[in-house]
């Protein structure tokens, strides 16, 4: 009997060790960002101290960072959907160079990849877009750009933290409704799925401001209709309610 539980125990052991990987070992930097990219989709994530700063991207990609300068070896432990475990040791180096680190390619990786490098391209866009803003408990949600691809609508926001509190991000939605239908009317709304947004632990610190993209799907345009843009706080009650009428859809810039 002993010798049956020894043989299952080692069978259970050499399965549990084939879904985990060896720990990787790099380097962040406070004005560096190492972007991760995994075959399979996030399913988890814990880091070993608030010093490090990590974003979930899309399902594939993890962005990691260092909040602040520390001297000792922190770690980073990310789960996948398809039940492997990745192990990292990260430490900080203050000339650390960006860096990704690529552990599987398929096509929805590929795509997600692509945007990505097409979020931080927008992103570093100037201004072209004025006056399109909403202000609550002394954070203010702007549009600040609107473009396009042909297929998908990019809507540029800044988002500034005015207050002596940090601002995390809860929540993110997107609905399409009737201007002249009031706010209340919910039936008259339809839901829109972002293709596309940096959301996952975004915080933007007190007196600072963040620059973020959403990705949309190409709308049906309708000048009677508009895009409500609903982010909601953290833990808190500053919520954030920008309407935006389809005119500055129809206007949106073409990139390619």
């Amino acid at each position: 009997m002993r010798v049956v539980v020894v043989i299952i125990i080692l069978f259970a052991c050499e399965c549990v060790s084939a879904q985990v990987e060896m720990p990787r070992v790099f380097a962040v930097g406070v004005n560096r960002t190492t972007s991760i990219i995994f075959p399979a989709s996030i399913v988890s994530v814990d880091r070993g101290s608030e010093k490090i700063i990590i974003q979930k991207a899309t399902n594939y990609i993890l962005k990691v960072k260092a909040e602040s300068n520390f001297s000792d070896t922190t770690s980073l432990t990310v789960v996948t959907s398809d039940g492997k475990l990745y192990p990292f040791l990260v430490h900080f180096n203050l000339s650390a160079a960006a860096l990704t680190i690529q552990l599987g390619r398929d096509d929805a990786i590929n795509r997600d990849t692509s945007l990505d490098v097409l979020d931080r391209e927008v992103r570093r866009f100037n201004q072209n877009l004025f006056g399109v803003s909403f202000t609550e408990g002394k954070v203010r949600l702007s549009l600040t750009g609107v473009y396009s691809t042909g297929e998908l609508v990019l809507c540029r926001f800044r988002l500034e933290n005015h207050s002596s509190l940090s601002y995390a991000v809860g929540g993110l939605q997107v609905v399409s409704k009737e201007s002249s239908i009031a706010r209340r009317a919910s039936a008259q709304e339809r839901k829109i799925t972002p293709v596309f947004f940096l959301q996952q632990e975004m915080v933007v610190r007190e007196k600072s401001v963040q620059v973020f993209v959403i990705f949309l799907p190409k709308p049906t345009l309708n000048l009677s209709r508009s895009l409500e843009f609903r982010l909601s706080e953290k833990d808190g009650e500053r919520n954030l309610v920008l309407q935006v009428r389809n005119k500055f859809l129809i206007k949106a810039v073409l990139i390619r």
